[in-house]
Parts: structure tokens; C-alpha cells; sequence
């Protein structure tokens, strides 16, 4: 009897099996599925019922609700406007004066400010020149009126635009973060970083044809930012890593690991466990999420920084119990090492125990 194979259906069934091989593998690769497999193969060492997860929810940046900055500034007459012919003032007034100007955007308000900053004492040189102090005084007032507001334009243009808001946006699942970011978001925290520092130490010269395109270029790189993936990958770890401790401390209380200082079976294959898959397959994974932290958080925290005086309160609580997240997540790692030193102690020959 033959037994006649549709070769079809033998490649379709060939390509679901490797197919299905590839997603399992992924799956297994992603961070949340490595702390898994950590914890339930603890749990099955331990022969300890897992306790349930500690409650630890990222902050989210949208429920600060954070509201732009009110910002008030003087404005020139229209036969003072006409007396700054011959100044590049009278263009950049003119633009912020048209319908354009008076419905920009937060960044497009800030860039019409340091562009007047920069071109303001040529014009008002100009203006003594031709013994027009009263206009010249005028002009020097809104230069310090724009020079004290700065700060607070960089803050509507910056930390409250949605672009900032996209950059914490928390993440449905972690996949396999942080390997593949996007390494520009870093670039354009320093840009910031650099280019308000300037601003704010009284250095306004810029190349104003690309400064506009450069500012909102990078702007809009910060929408592709992993500051939200940072805060559910720190909470994630903090929660597998306090329940990895409790099992532990739990299975010690109930039934030690090592009675007198002899080493169980349990004992052996908890420490394979800690060894190979906490040690060796976790510990580098929260490396590379502790480094991706220390490079976005030290441009974004010197921007902080430097608009400290005019933060508002709801961006601040935001902001502290964004560092306190990941103050305590960047602990965790260390605190389940002590727990486990701690466990394994009494055992007579552990790596653990030395």
C-alpha cells in the first residue's frame, strides 16, 4: 500500500514548525520572559509557593498634567517698529507681530527670543548712535524681560511639549529593551543640554537659517525615546527580584537549605539555579538596563537642573518619583545578591556562603 505525501503541505508544515521555533525562541529572549523563567525555576528549587508581586506602578508623566508656563512680555509700538529700519530686529519683531507669530509654537515663540537676544544690542548701539535713547531703553527693558522669561520658554518648549511626553510613554511589554534603542535619543538630550546652557550663560550667537530646523529636528527625535521602556523595565526587575528574595527567605524560614551546615539537594539546585540563570543569563541584561539609564538620565538631569528655579510642583513630583523609581530598581540586583549570601550562609560549601 502507498501512501502518496502532499509536498505542500509537507513545506507548510515544515515552515509553521520553524516559525513557531523562531517565536518561541524570541519569546524566551524577551527581558520580562528572562526574569520569569528566573523566578519560576527558583520557585520549583525552592518546592515554596511563589508569593504574589509587590505593587510597584512606574509614575506616569501624563497624569502630572503638566500646563505651560504664562509668560508676559512688552511690546513696541507701531512707529517704534518703523524707527528700527536698518536693524535685523525690526524682521524678527515683524514675524513675532504677524499672525504666524502670535499663534507659534511653544518652540518656534522660544527660538524668536534668543534670535531678539542675540540681535538686540547691535540694534540698540545703532539706536544711541542716532541719539534714540528713549527706543533704545525700551528695547534693552524687553531684552531683560526675554532674558528672565528664558527659562520658562524653555520649559513650555521642552519638558511640556507632547514630544517630551512621547518620550515617557510607558511601553506595552519590554520585548528585548534595551538592545535595539534608538541611540539619537541621547544625542538630542545633549543638544539640549548644550544648547540651553549656552542660552542661559548669555550666549545667544547661533546660525539662525539651521538653528530652527536643527532645534525642532531634534525635538521631534525625542518622540522615539525609551524613557518610558527605562521606568517598566526598572519596575519589572524590582518586582521578579523582590518575589526571587521572598522565596528565598520564605524556604530558609520553613525548612533551611542547609541543617547544620550540610547541603541539601534543594540547596544544590538553588544555587545551579542562581548561578546560571540569575548570574549568567540576568545580571548582564540588567547591566546593559543600568548603562542605558546612566545615558539618557545625565543630559535629561542637567537640563533639569538648570530650569530648576521655574519647575512647577506637578512637574516635580513627577520628576522625584521618577528617580526615586529608579533609585530603588537600581538596588534591587544588590539586595537579592545579600538575600542570597544571607540564605546560603549556613551552608558549608557554596559560592553563596564565601
Amino acid at each position: 500500500m502507498q501512501i502518496h505525501v502532499d509536498k505542500r503541505c509537507l513545506w507548510w508544515g515544515l515552515l509553521s514548525a520553524v516559525i513557531a521555533s523562531l517565536l518561541a525562541c524570541g519569546g524566551a529572549s524577551t527581558s520580562s520572559a528572562r526574569l520569569e523563567d528566573y523566578v519560576s525555576r527558583l520557585e520549583r528549587a525552592l518546592e515554596v509557593e511563589r508569593p504574589a508581586a509587590p505593587t510597584f506602578r512606574p509614575p506616569r508623566l501624563s497624569e502630572a498634567r503638566l500646563a505651560k508656563l504664562p509668560i508676559n512680555t512688552t511690546a513696541i509700538s507701531v512707529l517704534d517698529f518703523l524707527a528700527l529700519s536698518g536693524c535685523e530686529l525690526q524682521v524678527n519683531i515683524g514675524r513675532r507681530n504677524s499672525t504666524l507669530g502670535r499663534n507659534a509654537s511653544s518652540s518656534q515663540a522660544l527660538l524668536l527670543d534668543v534670535e531678539f537676544l542675540h540681535q538686540v544690542p547691535h540694534c540698540v548701539t545703532r539706536l544711541k548712535k542716532q541719539n534714540n535713547t528713549t527706543l533704545a531703553t525700551t528695547l534693552e527693558t524687553m531684552a531683560d524681560e526675554r532674558k528672565a522669561a528664558l527659562p520658562r520658554r524653555i520649559f513650555n518648549a521642552l519638558l511640556a511639549e507632547s514630544e517630551f511626553g512621547e518620550l515617557w510613554h510607558l511601553p506595552p511589554q519590554l520585548d528585548d529593551y534595551p538592545a535595539h534603542v534608538n541611540g539619537d535619543v541621547i544625542a538630542s538630550l545633549n543638544y539640549f543640554d548644550t544648547v540651553i546652557r549656552q542660552w542661559l550663560q548669555g550666549n545667544y550667537s547661533a546660525n539662525f537659517a539651521n538653528h530652527n530646523a536643527l532645534f525642532e529636528g531634534h525635538l521631534a527625535q525625542l518622540r522615539a525615546g525609551d524613557g518610558g521602556a527605562l521606568l517598566l523595565a526598572s519596575s519589572t526587575l524590582y518586582r521578579y527580584l523582590a518575589q526571587a528574595s521572598v522565596l528565598l527567605r520564605n524556604r530558609n524560614t520553613d525548612k533551611p537549605l542547609c541543617p547544620g551546615g550540610r547541603v541539601t539537594r534543594s540547596a544544590e539546585i538553588a544555587q545551579t539555579v542562581i548561578t546560571k540563570f540569575f548570574t549568567t543569563h540576568t545580571q548582564p541584561w540588567l547591566a546593559s538596563v543600568n548603562a542605558r539609564r546612566h545615558s539618557l538620565m545625565a543630559p535629561l538631569q542637567s537640563i533639569e537642573e538648570q530650569l530648576a528655579p521655574v519647575l512647577p510642583v506637578t512637574y516635580k513630583a513627577w520628576q522625584a518619583q521618577r528617580d526615586a523609581t529608579l533609585d530603588t530598581t537600581a538596588e534591587a540586583p544588590k539586595s537579592h545578591i545579600a538575600t542570597v549570601k544571607a540564605v546560603f550562609a549556613a551552608c558549608a560549601s557554596t559560592p553563596w556562603s564565601r
